[in-house]
């Protein structure tokens, strides 16, 4: 089974999981080391991706895509961050 994250707009894989292992070479720079693949709901279906010190430039439309012995899927997921200042209580 193959599951691939990319960015819409830029096709650029944001994170890449094949047979069990994460594939980390063809990342793009701008997010390696801060995504992780959630495991635990693989065999349900659940491909949560969890991204990891957030970013505004993380904003925007993903797709998940999923290769395996039944087929093909897709699916999009839009991502919006929202940008919260500090409180200051005197």
């Amino acid at each position: 089974m193959a599951v691939r994250w990319i960015r819409h707009h830029f096709s650029g894989t944001v994170h890449h999981y094949r047979d069990g292992e994460d594939l980390f070479a063809e990342q793009m720079r701008e997010y390696r080391g801060r995504t992780v693949l959630s495991r635990d709901g693989l065999s349900i279906g659940s491909l949560d991706l969890r991204i990891v010190s957030v970013r505004p430039s993380d904003d925007g439309t993903y797709v998940c895509s999923v290769e395996g012995a039944a087929g093909y899927a897709e699916a999009t997921v839009e991502l919006e961050v929202a940008v919260v200042f500090p409180h200051f209580h005197f």
